[in-house]
């Protein structure tokens, strides 16, 4: 048996960029959607912030199906 190590490699680097990048924009999100409701809180707009928190987090999900788009192969 032999083992394709550039395979195995491409595999390590994509799934560890997706877990940052899924962790950056849940973090986002997050942070957004928590600063709209400060800024609500004291009065001031909120709109920008909660639209981006939202944003983020849509595109956070939006990755989590596309990965599962890819791991379950009957989706293709």
């Amino acid at each position: 048996m032999r083992i394709d190590w550039a395979a195995l490699g491409t595999v390590a680097v994509v799934s560890v960029v997706s877990t940052v990048v899924f962790a950056i924009l849940l973090g986002l999100g997050v942070r957004f959607v928590s600063l709209a409701k400060v800024r609500s809180n004291t009065g001031a707009s909120s709109t920008t912030a909660l639209t981006a928190g939202y944003t983020f987090l849509g595109c956070a999900g939006l990755l989590v199906l596309y990965c599962i788009y890819l791991i379950v192969p009957q989706f293709h």
